[in-house]
């Protein structure tokens, strides 16, 4: 169902632990909070759950590298966080929002490629005319400068 709607999600688990250890008679306790980085499936890419459960391992080593004797007492929480991903793609212009437009002080050039951060170093490198600044024949000839 997802993939008809949102087509590509990014999963990434949150787990908070109860670590003890004893030391002279005394039980410690403390809590270690531990995350993965986001990753991308969709279509072509699957879940690698191996490799979540190996970065929250290492994760846990880490935690415990130094000697320090703590180890796992028990899972306190265990989130899954899904959220829908839809990068940038060719063609993303977003319109300038009336009010800035109104001011006249912003030039957003209209383009239809993934190169919006050169066209806008560009229009404020190079004067357009006064009229229709945000369109992008202005800038091709410079497109080469940088």
């Amino acid at each position: 169902m997802c993939e008809l709607v949102c087509r590509s999600i990014r999963v990434q688990v949150r787990a908070t632990a109860s670590f003890t250890r004893e030391v002279e008679g005394d039980v410690q306790r403390v809590v270690a909070y531990f995350q993965t980085t986001p990753e991308l499936v969709n279509s072509s890419t699957d879940l690698d759950i191996d490799g979540i459960r190996s970065s929250l391992d290492s994760q846990i080593e880490n935690f415990n590298a130094r000697g320090s004797g703590f180890t796992i007492d028990r899972i306190l929480e265990f989130t899954i966080v899904i959220t829908k991903y839809r990068p940038l793609h060719d063609g993303s212009y977003i319109p300038t929002p009336k009010y800035l437009e109104n001011k006249q002080c912003i030039v957003n050039v209209r383009n239809k490629d993934e190169k919006c951060f050169l066209w806008a170093v560009l229009s404020y490198l190079h004067e357009a005319p006064p009229h229709h600044k945000e369109r992008i024949r202005h800038y091709r000839p410079h497109k080469t400068s940088l």
